[in-house]
């Protein structure tokens, strides 16, 4: 059954990421800042905020934290990003990048904890 569920919650949030990625794209077209990875991570740090409060409160298995955090989020986009920017000698910006990134990614999963928590 928990095999069941993370096929399904990884399945929904595939789909959930590639809906989040076509609706940044078309309000952010062809923007020189990567917004729709920053986004993505954004949302799934959230989600599994909530996901990880969920588990908490309601003492469910800790297989439900991966519901739907596992599909959207894209870290490894975001790390291939950095990549890419440190190659091209983009050394601040890929530092700003990074912290922002981990900032943000912190925060947006914090909220999602103390949100389900009430």
């Amino acid at each position: 059954m928990e095999l069941l569920l993370l096929i399904l919650g990884g399945a929904a949030g595939t789909l959930l990421r590639f809906s989040i990625e076509k609706g940044v794209l078309k309000v952010w077209p062809g923007a020189p800042v990567p917004w729709t990875p920053f986004t993505l991570n954004f949302a799934g740090c959230f989600t599994l905020g909530i996901l990880l409060g969920s588990v908490i409160v309601h003492d469910l298995p800790a297989t439900y934290y991966m519901l739907l955090g596992g599909g959207i989020t894209t870290f490894s986009i975001f790390g291939l990003q950095l990549v890419e920017m440190t190659q091209s000698r983009l050394y601040g910006v890929a530092g700003f990048r990074a912290f922002t990134g981990w900032l943000v990614g912190t925060g947006a999963a914090a909220v999602g904890v103390v949100v389900s928590l009430r």
